[in-house]
């Protein structure tokens, strides 16, 4: 089994002011993250990774991502929405820029060691508890991944704060790598079996992938 990961393309354009953003502010993408999404399905036919199934976060910007993904592939069928993909609810980070975070010491603390190790912060005043992100991941694993054909591709579209779990969920964890952090448009892939996962690439440019 193949599975491909993507993050959901850029949702401000040059000059925004650039925020926290989770499943409480339902975003579009901009023009690059339009680009974005073009790009990621070109590469994955120059590498000659076309997905059986596309199964997105039911956020606007992950459902655009993977829409224009399909349509870039020429997508036999229209992506799945999963919402146990969607993204963290940020509480009290959300709209905040990283430097109002950083501006205490606690925040910039519980930020350093997210940003660095996937650290779910305490007492950080987000809505999303841990537990019920892992469960929700969980969930999607067993139905979705566990029940998949084994010789089968998929691509997961979603975003940031759920991405970083995925490959711990799915026990592909590699020892050298801290976080599993996920930049705009990028990519991942996990090969494998349910048990026996582990991560080829994670947090790539596309465009620069070679076959």
């Amino acid at each position: 089994m193949e599975i491909l990961f993507a993050r959901h393309g850029n949702t401000f354009a040059p000059g925004d002011k650039v925020v926290w953003v989770g499943r409480e502010t339902d975003l579009p993408l901009v023009d690059k993250g339009w680009a974005q999404a073009r790009a990621y399905g070109e590469a994955l036919i120059r590498l000659n990774l076309r997905p059986d199934r596309i199964i997105a976060a039911s956020l606007q910007r992950t459902r655009g991502f993977a829409d224009a993904v399909a349509t870039t592939l020429d997508h036999s069928r229209p992506p799945e929405i999963d919402s146990r993909l969607n993204e963290i609810h940020y509480g009290h980070w959300a709209g905040r820029t990283s430097e109002e975070i950083a501006a205490d010491a606690a925040g910039a603390e519980a930020m350093a060691a997210w940003s660095a190790r996937d650290t779910w912060p305490a007492n950080a005043g987000w809505v999303t508890t841990e537990t019920e992100l892992l469960d929700a991941i969980r969930g999607f694993a067993d139905d979705v991944i566990g029940r998949a054909d084994a010789s089968g591709r998929l691509l997961v579209v979603s975003s940031n704060g759920v991405l970083r779990f995925l490959p711990r969920v799915l026990g592909a964890t590699d020892h050298a790598r801290s976080s599993y952090v996920m930049k705009t448009g990028y990519a991942g892939l996990i090969v494998g079996t349910p048990g026996h996962f582990k991560v080829r690439f994670w947090n790539l440019d596309p465009e620069k992938l070679n076959p």
